[in-house]
């Protein structure tokens, strides 16, 4: 057992941990048993990073949690230990919007409006009230990350998945879009909102994973739930997403459009990248079917631009993906 986690269920008198999935990050999750709880989840963090190094995940999820639970539903961090780098969190259980929804797909409506408004909360609200000089408004979605994004992408999806490089013209058109949505990033984003970070609890959403939250543009949470590697949502649902945050920005559905799908291109991509690294090199099947529904949505984005050679290769793309998931 890791010396970090006895030490964990020693101080906070819990027991019997059991290891839980997580997810595509470093963290380490354990469902134990607490004597007035029930359960509880202690959360393992990896070593502090290099000095000088200003993210760290550790300390932002603390931070964030303050500043977003008035406004949206988070899990509650019970006890912590900055030495040891572990917390012990609220339990929310298993139950993924993603699960809730295979469950009960006419339940779709109910959810994608709260999602909307969470949605809407972040361009709105919490962008508004964050403080100029805080963490996560002082660092923002600029060209050098999102090459450093693309380059990932690069590496792991087409280099290491698929056993290709990618085309150099795709190149040049990532470099178009990082320049186009640099000057955009003012609003507040989540920077991983999808059905997988979303927690059902009774009526409600707990929303997960907030800890590399930064300045982007106003269509990046959107276009990543909008068009979710894990979760196809029907055409009202889109509808109502959409129209939600179009009308918390004021913007016409032109210019709503116009950024989305810069957005939806930068997104997609830097998530076939994370799925590709999962597959690969943690030899985590559970990210699997999100490839294929992610290059899906690549080809309606390219159809959407009118970007023929785009749509032909994603095709070519999704074929070669769905071979490499069957030698797998």
């Amino acid at each position: 057992m890791d010396p970090r986690l006895q030490d964990a269920l020693d101080r906070w008198d819990c027991r019997d941990p059991q290891a839980l999935a997580g997810d595509a990050g470093a963290r380490q999750y354990f469902r134990v048993r607490h004597p007035h709880l029930g359960t509880a989840l202690v959360v393992l963090y990896p070593p502090a990073p290099e000095p000088g190094r200003a993210d760290d995940a550790y300390y932002d999820f603390r931070a964030l949690q303050a500043y977003l639970d008035p406004v949206i539903r988070v899990a509650t961090i019970i006890q912590h230990h900055d030495e040891s780098r572990t917390m012990l969190m609220e339990d929310l259980g298993d139950e993924t919007l993603e699960r809730r929804l295979m469950v009960h797909p006419e339940e779709e409506k109910h959810w994608v409006n709260i999602v909307a408004l969470q949605l809407a909360s972040w361009v709105g609200l919490l962008t508004e009230g964050a403080p100029s000089r805080a963490f996560f408004m002082l660092r923002s979605f600029d060209e050098a990350k999102l090459q450093f994004e693309w380059d990932y992408c690069r590496t792991n999806f087409f280099q290491d998945f698929l056993q290709k490089d990618p085309p150099r013209w795709l190149d040049r058109l990532m470099e178009d879009i990082h320049r186009g949505l640099e000057p955009r990033a003012r609003f507040l984003a989540h920077r991983d909102f999808h059905v997988r970070n979303l927690m059902v609890q009774g009526d409600r959403l707990v929303t997960l994973d907030f800890q590399d939250a930064r300045k982007g543009a106003a269509t990046y949470d959107l276009a990543s739930i909008l068009f979710d590697g894990y979760w196809d949502w029907s055409e009202e649902a889109r509808a109502i997403l959409v129209g939600r945050v179009r009308e918390e920005l004021g913007w016409s559905e032109t210019l709503l459009w116009e950024e989305l799908n810069l957005s939806a291109l930068q997104r997609n991509f830097k998530a076939l990248g994370t799925f590709g690294h999962q597959l690969v090199h943690k030899k985590k099947a559970y990210f699997a079917p999100a490839i294929p529904r992610t290059l899906r949505h690549i080809i309606g984005h390219f159809q959407r631009i009118h970007h023929g050679e785009g749509a032909l290769q994603a095709e070519n793309w999704l074929r070669l993906a769905e071979r490499r998931l069957m030698e797998r």
